[in-house]
Formats: C-alpha cells, sequence, structure tokens
C-alpha cells in the first residue's frame, strides 16, 4: 500500500496512475507535435485571430502577439505555445497546490480532469487560459469573502479580468458570467442564512457591478466578423511570413479554420448542430451517446470528490458532492447553447467539468458549501420534479466503490466532436496512450 496526494492506493492504483501519467505526458507532447504551426488552424490560428480587419471576436491575443512579433521578430507560432503551455501549467499547479482538497488523484488525471482536453487536442487552444482567467475571478472573489479584499477593487479586478476574458473568447462569458454574478450577489447579500428574496436583491446589485463586462459579452456576440475582416486577419500574418515557419495555409489567397470561421453565417452551424441530432452510430443514436458520455463523466468527478478511499477527509462527503453537482448544474445551464452553437461536444464537456472542479476546490471550505441554506429554492420548482431530482442527487452524490471508479477511469473517453465506437475508444486513456 502506497500513499499519493493523502490518498491510500492499492497496487492496482499505483499501476493506473502510472498509465494515466504515461497517456497525460503523451497527450502533451502529442498535441505540441499536432498543433505548432499556421496551418494548424484551428488551434495556432484560434490564437493568431487579431484587430487588423477591425474590432471582433477572439481578437485581443492575437493582436498582442501580431504586436509582439513586428517589434521583437519572434515566431508568433512559437508564443502561441508557450503561451498555451504556461497557461496549461498554471492551471496543473493549482490543482496540485489544492491537492489536499478532497479530490481523488485518479480522478484528476481521468478524462473529467486534465485528461480531457488532450485527448480532445485543445492544449493550444484559448481553453486553458480561459479556465485560468476564471480561477483568478474565483480566487479574488473567495479573497473578498475571508476580507483579505474589500468589494469595491474585487469588482473592478474582476471587470478587468473578465473582460479580458470576453474579449479572448466569448466561451468565457457562458462558461464565467453567470457563476461569478451568483457568487457576487451572495456576497453582496451579506446573508450567511440565504434568505431568498435577499439574494435577489444582491443578484440585482451584483449584475449592475459587473454591468462593464456583460456590455462587452453583447458587444463581442454582435462583432462575429465577415469574410473581409477574415481576409485582413489573414493577410496581416502573409505580411509577416519570413519570421514563421513554412505553411501552406500562409501561401494561400484565403483563410482557413478559426480566422475563416469568423466569416460563416449561425445557420451553417445551426445545420450542423441539426444533423448531429439526426445521426446514428450503428443502433446508437449519436445524442444519446453523448449523454451517456456527460453522466457518466459527471458521476465520476462527483464521486472523486470525497472518496472512501481518502482518508484525510473530515467531514461530510454527501455534503460536498451535493455542494458540487449544485456547481456543475449552474455550468451545464450556462453552457447549454454552446451545444447548438458548436459540435464540439467533447470541448464542451471538458469545459463543464474542468470548471465544475475549479469552482468547487476553490469555494469547498466555505459557508457556501452548506447547501441546505438553498433549499427554498425548491418553492420555487413543483413538487413532483423536485422529488425525481432528490432520488438522482442521491445517486450521483451515493459512494463509488474503488473498482466501479477504476473502471470508469479507464473506459471513459469524450472524443472532440463525431462521436462513434472508434472515437470513444480512442478518447479512453489506454486508446489515446496507444494511438488508435
Amino acid at each position: 500500500m502506497s500513499y499519493f496526494w493523502g490518498v491510500s492506493l492499492a497496487p492496482a492504483d499505483s499501476i493506473l496512475m502510472l498509465m494515466l501519467s504515461a497517456t497525460f505526458l503523451r497527450g502533451i507532447l502529442r498535441n505540441i507535435s499536432e498543433n505548432n504551426s499556421y496551418n494548424d488552424s484551428w488551434t495556432v490560428g484560434e490564437w493568431l485571430i487579431n484587430y487588423a480587419g477591425g474590432f471582433v471576436r477572439r481578437g485581443l491575443p492575437g493582436s498582442g502577439i501580431y504586436h509582439l512579433t513586428v517589434v521583437t521578430g519572434v515566431n508568433p507560432e512559437n508564443l502561441v505555445l508557450a503561451i498555451s503551455l504556461l497557461f496549461f501549467a498554471i492551471l496543473v499547479v493549482f490543482l496540485c497546490w489544492r491537492r489536499e482538497l478532497l479530490l481523488h488523484p485518479l480522478v484528476i488525471l481521468s478524462s473529467v480532469g486534465l485528461l480531457g482536453p488532450l485527448t480532445t487536442g485543445n492544449l493550444v487552444r484559448k481553453d486553458f487560459a480561459v479556465l485560468v482567467l476564471l480561477l483568478a475571478c474565483l480566487l479574488i472573489l473567495r479573497a473578498w469573502w475571508s476580507r483579505r479584499w474589500s468589494r469595491v477593487p474585487a469588482l473592478i479586478m474582476i471587470n478587468i479580468i473578465s473582460v479580458m476574458g470576453i474579449l479572448s473568447h466569448e466561451i468565457y462569458g457562458f462558461l464565467a458570467l453567470p457563476i461569478l454574478t451568483l457568487i457576487a450577489g451572495y456576497l453582496i447579500a451579506q446573508d450567511r442564512n440565504y434568505h431568498l428574496f435577499i439574494f435577489w436583491k444582491g443578484l440585482i446589485r451584483a449584475f449592475l457591478f459587473l454591468l462593464p463586462t456583460f456590455t462587452t459579452f453583447f458587444l463581442v456576440l454582435q462583432a462575429r466578423g465577415n469574410s473581409e475582416i477574415a481576409h485582413a486577419i489573414h493577410n496581416s500574418w502573409v505580411e509577416l511570413a519570413d519570421l514563421m515557419g513554412p505553411s501552406e495555409t500562409l501561401n494561400s489567397a484565403s483563410p482557413d479554420g478559426a480566422i475563416e470561421a469568423l466569416a460563416r453565417v449561425p445557420g451553417i452551424q445551426f445545420a450542423k448542430t441539426y444533423k448531429v441530432f439526426k445521426s446514428f452510430e450503428g443502433p446508437i443514436w449519436v445524442p444519446l451517446a453523448w449523454l451517456i458520455t456527460a453522466i457518466a463523466g459527471l458521476r465520476l468527478l462527483l464521486a472523486g470528490f470525497g472518496h472512501i478511499a481518502m482518508t484525510n477527509i473530515n467531514y461530510d462527503r454527501f455534503k460536498l458532492r451535493r455542494f458540487s453537482l449544485l456547481v456543475a448544474s449552474i455550468q451545464i445551464i450556462a453552457i447549454a447553447p454552446l451545444f447548438i452553437l458548436g459540435t464540439d461536444y467533447g470541448r464542451w464537456l471538458s469545459f463543464w467539468y474542468l470548471s465544475t472542479l475549479l469552482i468547487v476546490l476553490v469555494w469547498a471550505q466555505t459557508d457556501l458549501i452548506n447547501v441546505n441554506q438553498y433549499s427554498s429554492v425548491h418553492l420555487l420548482i413543483p413538487t413532483s420534479i423536485y422529488s425525481s431530482f432528490i432520488k438522482v442527487q442521491s445517486w450521483l452524490c451515493s459512494d463509488m466503490r474503488l473498482n466501479t471508479l477504476r473502471w470508469l477511469v479507464i473506459l471513459l473517453g469524450i472524443p472532440e466532436h463525431s462521436w462513434s465506437i472508434m472515437n470513444w475508444l480512442a478518447a479512453t486513456p489506454i486508446g489515446y496512450l496507444i494511438y488508435l
């Protein structure tokens, strides 16, 4: 019997940890090797969207990289890799720093943890930057709660960070704004017994304090882009081709990938979503397969909080999981529009799991975890629906046998966008390790 992060690991767990660690390292190397040039238009290309053609969504990081390249002559593709790895490292360090806070290490390295964005090929995208900016705001709110920050400086910093997040990628608005507003509203209400009416007053004030961020989010959603802007961005990098590596895309007259997508109309994406809704993988209805995958991942994540193998837990495991389920419910409602606006379902699930993980780890040791204080909310829900919710909650938050957790870690695979048997197998830790 060995110990890792305060958890007693049987020999089978140690072997599984080694396998997950190898898959984790392979994922980093594979993501870097497959996404390191302008040809990789959905990853590196997404970072290089700038304001060369005028204001457009996702343009802030690319503009910074462009000006830095012009001033220093540094290869922008290398800058993208360095920035992506930096944000990834920050998230890994945070999880290691908070390792004593209740999460089984097998889950941290599973598909619902750090492995998910690697198997979906999203290391060199803005995903980790968005998550780190969310984390920064959560930590500022936590400092406000503990009285290390006062209200006004905290909300000013949250506005600044959130505006940067939204200008980097509009996903931040879906992922972060709802939960930040809810927590800020709770703190403004200053009522730890959670009186529903007082909370609504706090929520309205939080919205007003965060109005600059909400306004930016609205403006970014309007600035979708067009063909002229996409071509202007592409041409701005063509002019710097001497500073970049060989690229067929740079030699093309038209942009590709994320830059080209700025010219797309929403109707095209809705048609793709509708096509997925009608699709089958043999006898398997693909939306149902995605739903089962999402629920299995949620069950694994919740079971990982305060697992019975973690001997260092000294308070109510069910309360911790119930709070985690509440956070997960808020987050899935917040990002639900993404499942209509885009078909990168594996990516959206990774955002869901990791954002839930960060929120819980930051707030688990505060009075926010006392979910009983939210009991008055059930007055707004029909009795039959609330009764069914309690039953589902009891199952999702129940203990999971260690063998079941191990097998779920091994078998859970989250494909990038297209669900099929082969894509599922290739996204499992073993399948990804042997490169199916």
